[in-house]
């Protein structure tokens, strides 16, 4: 892919950052920093990420998650924004995928689902920066919320 790489301005992003290995977490906020993102707010889980996102006094700007995750995977958790399931959450909000998986279930599912990049760990600061970079830089279409809901999810593995 050699399309142009829109720069978007980090400082004044406040990015949601949700990874259930505390390490990765705490990676991905200095990587994130290092880059000059003005605010990492971290979610331990695709639960508490939810109780984030609810709170209106905090507006977030893209999701980076994990996938593999207790009670509630990223995949599903992509799913049910994109569904509108939450009245607070854009359902277009910025969505990158953060996971040790390349398989191509999550891939096609992660794709379906409108996710605006993919990561697989392990993560670099230039993987981290490019992926956002392009989550805002690529406008998308979407679908009717039914249209989400419907997708197949991938096995939990």
């Amino acid at each position: 892919m050699n399309e142009p790489l829109i720069l978007t301005p980090f400082d004044g992003l406040r990015i949601l950052a949700v990874d259930d290995d505390r390490a990765i977490l705490e990676l991905v906020d200095a990587m994130l920093r290092l880059a000059g993102v003005g605010h990492v707010i971290k979610s331990a889980s695709s639960l508490s990420a939810l109780n984030i996102l609810a709170d209106q006094t905090k507006k977030i700007d893209c999701i980076i998650c994990d996938h593999s995750m207790p009670n509630m995977t990223g995949i599903e958790l992509l799913r049910q924004i994109r569904a509108g399931h939450y009245t607070n959450v854009p359902r277009d909000i910025p969505f990158i995928m953060l996971t040790s998986h390349g398989q191509e279930a999550v891939v096609r599912a992660a794709a379906t689902l409108d996710v605006n990049g993919y990561i697989v760990k392990p993560v670099t600061k230039d993987s981290l920066v490019k992926a956002v970079h392009r989550a805002f830089g690529r406008p998308f279409a979407l679908k009717a919320p039914e249209e989400y809901t419907t997708v197949d999810l991938p096995p939990e593995s």
